[in-house]
C-alpha cells in the first residue's frame, strides 16, 4: 500500500500518560513542564477520568487515572490502579475518516473495533468522539488507537501550551516491519527500533527536551 495521499488527515492527537491517581499524575506532569494541568472530565463506563495539558500543533498530553466514583472492575481504571509511577501508556492518532483507515489495517491482517464516547467538560459542555482500536496484532499498547472528533471542538483549544512533540519512539523486540510500514504510510513522527518493549515521547518545552 502507498503512503497516505488521499483526503484523510492523520496526525498525533494526544499522548496518554497513565497514573494510579489523578492528583499524582497531574503533579508529575506539572513538575516536568512547570505549567498547571486542566481537569478534563469522567469517562462513563471506562472507570477513568482525565486532566489535560496542551502541546503545539493541535496536540495535547492526557493524564488518565481511575475514577473513584465509578465501578472499576473490568475497566481501564482497574488496570491503571497497578501503575506504581506515572508513565506513557499509549498515543492517539487523529483520523478524519475511518473508512480510509479500515482497509489499510486489513492490508496488514489487522482487525478493529469502533467505540462511541462522550464526556462532560469542566465547563459543563459535552465532547463526543469516535475511537478505533486496532486488533489482531502483537504490539500491545504500543499500537496507537485512532480518534475522530467529528463536530466536537478539539480539547487543545482551551489548554496552555507546554511545548511541541518532537518524536515518538516505539521499541519492539521483533516483528518491526509491519508496524514501521504502517507508521510510514500514515506519515507519523514515529521511530521504530528493535529493543525490549517500550514507548517513549520527546517533547521540546521551555526547559529543553523532556522525555516521557
Amino acid at each position: 500500500m502507498a503512503p497516505n495521499t488521499g483526503n484523510t488527515d492523520y496526525g498525533i492527537d494526544h499522548l496518554m500518560l497513565g497514573a494510579s491517581d489523578l492528583s499524582l499524575g497531574k503533579t508529575w506532569i506539572e513538575n516536568q513542564f512547570e505549567l498547571p494541568v486542566m481537569d478534563g472530565g469522567r469517562h462513563p463506563g471506562q472507570g477513568t477520568r482525565n486532566a489535560l495539558l496542551g502541546l503545539a500543533e493541535d496536540c495535547y498530553l492526557e493524564v488518565i487515572a481511575p475514577d473513584p466514583a465509578q465501578v472499576l472492575a473490568g475497566t481501564l481504571g482497574a488496570q491503571l490502579l497497578r501503575y506504581k509511577t506515572p508513565r506513557l501508556r499509549t498515543f492517539a492518532v487523529r483520523c478524519s475518516n475511518f473508512e480510509d483507515l479500515v482497509p489499510r489495517l486489513a492490508g496488514f491482517g489487522f482487525g478493529h473495533r469502533i467505540l462511541e464516547m462522550s464526556r462532560e467538560t469542566a465547563a459543563g459542555g459535552e465532547l463526543s468522539w469516535r475511537l478505533l482500536f486496532v486488533s489482531d496484532h502483537p504490539y500491545g499498547a504500543r499500537m496507537p488507537f485512532f480518534i475522530d472528533w467529528g463536530q466536537s471542538p478539539h480539547p487543545c483549544r482551551d489548554l496552555a501550551v507546554a511545548g511541541s512533540l518532537r518524536q515518538i519512539t516505539v521499541q519492539l523486540p521483533d516483528q518491526l516491519a509491519s508496524f514501521e510500514r504502517l507508521m510510514r504510510q500514515l506519515d507519523l513522527p514515529v521511530v521504530v527500533r528493535q529493543a525490549p518493549p517500550a514507548l517513549l515521547a520527546t517533547v521540546a518545552g521551555k526547559q529543553g527536551l523532556i522525555d516521557l
